[in-house]
């Protein structure tokens, strides 16, 4: 019979347990700040995807506020007892300003647009009229933000613009612009009085004249026109002779000759040249039509027509010579 084994009792070690590894907890605030910065991530993507779908913010304009302050800055202080604002020029010479034309286009899925005329009268009794042109829009920049593209001091005229003598038109899909009727001359019966058709619109961060042709000549001699005729011839003969004049001419010569030549005669006239716009169709302005009708000199005018063609690379409109603007006197400018 074999011998039966004693359990063996285990080894107890007298050495001391190893220290329990604490955990790192910086490892778990890296993980914290990544995931934060997902959940940022994710949010500005939102946003910007959210923005772009919205699109820019669509401008409307507020027509009176807009207008007065645009006014006061170009021009000064509004004028309660004359209505209008109150402008001097850079030879100190007072105008009155006030607005003669305004239209504010609210296109669908578009911010507004705004376009005025102004015109200042002098008051100082002089004869220097002049007008100013302005365009209100959004800067562009997907904002509230608002840009002027004017000119507030274009050029001088002896009769102030009228609401009558401004037509706002409709050039293209995306053009708007002025035709302005501006006056040389005050009286037919003492001398040529003539209107210019000036065409103006905004083009990039200015105003650009498009063309410039005749609109008007009136002249009432008061006396037969064959007469008025002969006596216009008289003056020619004059002024050649005047031109042709001896270097040994004395000086009571050449005085009176340039007092004849000065008071140059008018003759029987009531001309009108009328234009219609092309209907709009594309980015570009389409031509203007041009039709001549009336008297001049006595004899009724030869009935015509031009088709006057725009030039989208210049961007203006090539007007012939004979529609070319002329001052008061019949001569081209």
């Amino acid at each position: 019979m074999s011998d039966i084994l004693e359990p063996v009792p285990p080894v107890v070690s007298t050495e001391p347990p190893p220290p329990e590894k604490k955990p790192r907890r910086w490892g778990r605030y890296i993980l914290y700040v990544l995931a934060t910065l997902g959940v940022l991530a994710i949010v500005l993507v939102g946003a910007a995807f959210y923005k772009a779908n919205q699109g820019p913010v669509l401008v409307k304009i507020d027509e009176a506020a807009s207008i007065d302050e645009s006014m006061t800055r170009n021009y000064g202080k509004y004028s309660a007892e004359r209505k209008g604002w109150m402008y001097v020029d850079q030879n100190n010479q007072p105008f009155l300003v006030r607005v003669v034309q305004q239209a504010r286009i609210e296109a669908v899925g578009a911010s507004d647009e705004l376009y005025f005329v102004t015109s200042g009268i002098p008051l100082s009794g002089e004869a220097t009229a002049f007008y100013g042109v302005f365009q209100i829009r959004s800067d562009g920049k997907g904002s509230d933000g608002l840009v002027e593209i004017s000119d507030p001091v274009r050029e001088l005229y002896e009769v102030p613009l009228k609401p009558e003598n401004v037509h706002f038109e409709a050039l293209s899909e995306t053009l708007w612009g002025w035709v302005i009727k501006v006056q040389s001359g005050l009286e037919p019966k003492h001398e040529r009085v003539t209107v210019t058709n000036v065409v103006l619109a905004p083009h990039g961060e200015s105003i650009a004249e498009l063309a410039r042709f005749r609109a008007a000549a009136d002249a009432d001699p008061g006396k037969d026109c064959a007469q008025a005729n002969a006596e216009y011839a008289e003056w020619e003969k004059l002024v050649e002779q005047y031109s042709k004049r001896s270097p040994d001419a004395t000086d009571e010569e050449v005085a009176a000759g340039a007092e004849a030549v000065q008071h140059q005669p008018v003759r029987c006239e009531h001309a009108r040249w009328t234009y219609a716009t092309a209907p709009v169709n594309g980015p570009f302005p389409g031509p203007l039509t041009v039709t001549a009708k009336g008297s001049q000199y006595g004899a009724p005018m030869e009935p015509k027509r031009w088709k006057v063609m725009f030039d989208n690379k210049a961007f203006v409109y090539n007007v012939p010579e004979e529609l070319m603007h002329e001052d008061q006197y019949g001569e081209e400018e």
